[in-house]
């Protein structure tokens, strides 16, 4: 690795990993239904554990609001019950009680039982009952409706999980935010077969960035010679392909992805410079990886008296209450732009090369014409005589016209820049927009006046 990016990881770990109140609110909920499982079928505590990321030390917070979770597995089947009966009785058995009966929801390999949202996102259990299978290997076996019993670990999958390591599980959270970022990836690969695939192909490096990146490389490099999904087999029961449901579709999305992230990843190991390898691991992992503020970089907001004033396009300023215009900003991610994250005023500092999206939202009793601005700041922009002041319509990215109520930009200078829109009717302003600010770092042009 060119720059050393260790602080950066740590911190990026420690912004995904799930906090509290979360993790209480995950052991009381355990806590609660496994005492009711515990009564309801007269077995064993030890019976009832938990089972998955959270047990394995691999969850991550959810993105966007999305889901947590936690599953637990309960061993409180007798032998000659069918699956759809157990998942059945089980069901039946939540209903009965006015501590769960309203949070059911049928599954077909479990019984959900599903919470109240809060600020991260919404919560459920998932539980499983199973039965012993009577034999060393698999020790259980699972229901699935309609489907019958299949053979299952979970508590050996939990200790192997555990046995690969401290960088296994850096590596694994980091590469589960990756899918959960990345919605194609999402839709394309279980996080079960992305984890057993990370561990065969993850290199034994203590450098996290190279780790990945390495990781990614790999990966896209073994699998993208193949047409149809790989056989997966369960570490600790190898008779069980993880990747039988995987379909041919959903596993060349998944390479197509990878591609895109082996780009990324080279990028990480090869540039010299620090933003643009904290904004490309940004790009794989969104926006709880760490970057560079423009306070770090000392950006300030210049001089943009060279800006185009309504009175140069022959227009009369006359504002009228009853029009008004804001605007709101996505910045576009991804080579293939399939992915979009907002953009705040005077917010996050953004690498050159990044497309912007801009849209105006107005209230205007009457037709009116959207107009948009920028106004360069800065000694880059002065330097190559692209400090922008002109009043135009709004355009895509090629230049050419699109609805006036949206613009395209590319970052490109070193600066703080802004942009606003204004409403005009018949030669006269009636509404401006507060100016949105935009702050960008340019490889090998340090801010300067």
């Amino acid at each position: 690795m060119s720059v050393d990016l260790g602080a950066y990881f740590n911190q990026f770990l420690q912004n995904i990993s799930l906090g509290e109140p979360q993790i209480s609110r995950m052991n009381s909920a355990a806590e609660a239904i496994s005492r009711f499982l515990v009564q309801q079928y007269g077995v064993p505590s030890a019976n009832v554990f938990v089972q998955g990321s959270y047990a394995n030390n691999t969850v991550v917070e959810p993105v966007d609001g999305g889901e947590y979770d936690i599953d637990l597995v309960a061993v409180c089947v007798g032998p000659n019950v069918s699956s759809d009966k157990a998942l059945d009785e089980l069901e039946t058995a939540f209903r009965s009680t006015a501590l769960f009966s309203d949070r059911v929801t049928r599954k077909q390999p479990c019984v959900r039982l599903e919470y109240a949202h809060d600020h991260v996102g919404s919560f459920h259990v998932d539980v499983v009952p199973v039965r012993w299978s009577g034999q060393a290997t698999p020790p259980l076996e699972a229901p699935r409706r309609e489907d019958g019993w299949h053979g299952t670990a979970p508590a050996e999958y939990t200790q192997w999980c555990r046995n690969q390591g401290p960088l296994y599980i850096r590596t694994v959270m980091a590469m589960k935010r990756w899918r959960d970022e990345q919605q194609p990836v999402r839709n394309a690969v279980k996080s079960i077969v992305l984890q057993v695939l990370v561990s065969q192909y993850m290199p034994q490096t203590g450098d996290d960035a190279s780790r990945m990146a390495e990781t990614f490389k790999v990966l896209h490099s073994d699998l993208s010679r193949l047409r149809v999904p790989p056989v997966v087999p369960n570490p600790v029961l190898p008779s069980e392909n993880l990747a039988k449901r995987w379909t041919a579709e959903s596993f060349n999305n998944f390479v197509v992805e990878l591609k895109e992230a082996v780009e990324w990843a080279t990028t990480i190991q090869n540039t010299t410079d620090i933003m643009e390898a904290a904004d490309a691991c940004r790009e794989l992992l969104g926006n709880d990886f760490p970057v560079l503020s423009p306070k770090d970089v000392r950006l300030e907001l210049l001089d943009y008296s060279h800006a185009q004033t309504p009175a140069q396009m022959g227009w009369l300023e006359a504002y009228d209450s009853r029009y008004q215009i804001s605007i709101k900003a996505v910045v576009q991610r991804g080579k293939r732009g399939q992915t979009r994250r907002p953009l705040l005023h005077d917010g996050e500092l953004l690498l050159q090369g990044h497309n912007l999206h801009f849209k105006a939202d107005l209230v205007a009793p009457n037709h009116v014409d959207v107009w948009w601005q920028v106004a360069n700041t800065g000694g880059h922009a002065r330097s190559v005589n692209e400090l922008r002041g002109e009043i135009f319509k709004g355009k895509n990215l090629q230049g050419k016209l699109i609805a006036e109520d949206e613009n395209w930009e590319s970052t490109a200078y070193t600066g703080s820049h802004l942009i606003r829109s204004l409403l005009v009717r018949e030669n006269r302003v009636l509404a401006v927009s507060p100016w949105f600010q935009v702050n960008i770092y340019a490889k090998g042009q340090p801010f300067r006046r």
